[in-house]
């Protein structure tokens, strides 16, 4: 209620339309969005961007769509994915982004579970909609993303003939948009099952944008959107937080790391959101140039390295701003002020390596249910082991703590979703009468508000002498070692009760096949070096979480799009029955 009461106070959008025409009209002339394009950069301006989206709205109005309508965005990043998204909240429709990595299946099942009325697709999409199972329903109005489509078919319509056919009719207002409303119905990722459609209002969206704004210093900047836009992480804070923002947002062309490295140069980028694995990859990348470089070159850098660490323990975080100021300027990354980490939880190590070249790395903490960000940690003072104080407005509490204070974590705030999509009693799980948002994640906060997270409830291993064991905190140690890409740690029922610590473990073969002690991997070998492996992890844990049995893999682990391993998708059973034991 704060946080409204302060936003009405002082004249702050309540709703997304609000918020996009109170940018235009502070931010006319500045860039909103560029796309990287063969033929140059396309860029358009808040102002501009105004004028496009309330042409497309008219567009959908005269369609015959009405306020409620769902309306399907399935593409990847692009200035049209962000006008299909702002125009369908000018018209009243609710917008249902479906994650273009989902099998062919899946997104017709999740079209056919929204009951959308229409559909922005781009055209590499198309051909779902012309294989709809019998007794699917199909989009009345397919519009096609793409920028430069021409003739995208019969009964599918491109961007400017959507626009066109507004013109020659009757004007009509747009509907009146309430804070209350349903923008969006985001499909969960659906790590544990079946995927359920969280409706988020105006507000909720629009509440965490503010809240956001609050929580970090955001001048002009330039950022990259990497992560694909269907995700609630990239929609709300690397899109509408953008936008709310006065910022310039450029589409990255592809997510390897290359392309990132000189889009990220090219747009001058100054912010990029990103989940661990990219940071991750990242990391590796610079420690495999290193070890590419001189003799000569490698001392330099240890140095240098060494002064950063003693600057460190001497109360100064900042030194390598300074010592790798050149070495970012070859890398493409002097300009970057921050990077943002979300989707999952963070290694400890790699905010500590990236803040010692000088790049500062903020973690937070959310779920679609929130819209999503909830936690951030501050600049000026980050705990690389929490995901950081809550936001302005939100609340927190820890529910039915253990005697070290760890339990379920609850939240409160005015960005927790309305409930799920014609689902009252999964709601009604999460979602308490006052509010609460149950989270199912384990964790507790200290002295100073910080939020930490252990692990998921549902994960949590509990041994036959009732000790709790995080899997997270085991598959941290485990994915340290340079030679294992991945792992998955689980609890293995045993006959005297409780279960023994297991882990599936996925070995690095590209940097296994650069070895020099490596001739062959056969088998035999391959499990030996993962034993050892096992062996270093288990001598850091208490006995009771030490890992008994292990399995190793040549694939790597099934997992969402936002690369959340889907553990309910793993066969334990076959598992069982092949592990080998320690």
């Amino acid at each position: 209620m704060e946080l409204l009461k302060e936003a009405k106070e002082k004249g702050l959008p309540l709703t997304i339309p609000d918020m996009l025409k109170r940018s235009a009209g502070l931010y006319a002339g500045r860039p909103a969005l560029t796309a990287r394009e063969k033929g140059g950069d396309r860029t358009i301006s808040h102002d501009q961007l105004l004028d496009e989206v309330e042409a497309v709205a008219k567009g959908l109005m005269a369609l015959g769509l009405k306020k409620g309508d769902r309306i399907a965005i399935l593409g990847p990043n692009s200035p049209e994915w962000a006008k299909a998204y702002l125009s369908s909240g000018f018209a009243g429709c609710i917008n249902v982004p479906i994650d273009s990595l989902l099998s062919d299946n899946e997104k017709q099942q999740l079209i056919a579970k929204a009951e959308v009325k229409a559909a922005f697709v781009a055209s590499r999409f198309l051909d779902i909609l012309d294989d709809l199972p019998k007794g699917f329903p199909l989009p009345k109005h397919i519009i096609c993303l793409d920028h430069d489509h021409k003739s995208p078919g019969p009964g599918i319509m491109t961007m400017d003939m959507l626009k066109a056919a507004a013109k020659g009719k009757k004007a009509r207002k747009f509907p009146k948009i309430s804070k209350d409303d349903v923008a969006a119905i985001i499909f969960t990722s659906g790590t544990t099952g079946v995927p359920k459609g969280v409706m988020l209002t105006h507000w909720n969206i629009v509440s965490d944008c503010i809240a956001c704004s609050m929580a970090v210093d955001i001048g002009e900047e330039r950022f990259l959107s990497v992560l694909p836009m269907h995700h609630t992480f990239e929609c709300t804070a690397g899109f509408l937080l953008p936008i709310y923002c006065g910022c310039h947002i450029t589409y990255a062309r592809s997510l390897r790391s290359r392309y990132i490295m000189e889009d990220l140069k090219a747009c001058r980028g100054t912010v990029m959101l990103g989940v661990p694995l990219l940071f991750q990859k990242m990391k590796e990348g610079i420690e495999r140039a290193l070890d590419r470089a001189s003799a000569p070159r490698k001392l330099v850098f240890k140095a240098m390295w060494n002064l950063v660490v003693a600057a460190e323990r001497a109360g100064n975080p900042y030194m390598g701003k300074k010592v790798f100021r050149s070495l970012r300027r070859k890398a493409g990354l002097d300009t970057i002020r921050y990077f943002v980490s979300g989707g999952a939880a963070l290694p400890p190590y790699v905010p500590i390596f990236f803040r010692r070249l000088g790049i500062d790395i903020i973690q937070g903490y959310g779920l679609t249910e929130s819209s999503p960000v909830l936690t951030l940690n501050p600049l000026d003072r980050p705990k690389n082991e929490s995901v950081g104080p809550p936001l302005p407005g939100v609340e927190v509490k820890v529910v039915n703590p253990d005697r070290d204070g760890v339990g379920e974590l609850a939240f409160r705030g005015p960005m927790i979703m309305k409930g799920y999509l014609n689902n009252p009693e999964a709601t009604k799980e999460v979602l308490d009468e006052e509010g609460w948002l149950y989270t199912g994640d384990l964790g507790f906060v200290d002295r100073e508000g910080y939020v930490y997270i252990c692990g998921r409830a549902k994960n949590l291993i509990v041994t036959s002498a009732g000790k709790n064991v995080y899997p997270e905190e085991i598959e941290f140690l485990l994915n340290k070692s340079k030679i294992i890409l991945e792992s998955m740690v689980f609890g293995k029922h045993v006959e005297s009760g409780g279960e023994e610590v297991c882990a599936v473990i996925v070995p690095d073969f590209e940097t296994l096949a650069q070895r020099k002690d490596q001739e062959s991997l056969d088998e035999q070998r391959l499990n030996k070096l993962m034993d050892a492996e096992v062996k270093k992890v288990n001598r850091l844990l208490a006995s009771y979480k030490r890992i008994k049995h292990f399995y190793v893999i040549n694939e790597e682990l099934p997992k969402t799009s936002t690369k959340k391993i889907k553990r309910h998708l793993f066969n334990l059973q076959i598992l069982n029955r092949k592990l080998r034991k320690r």
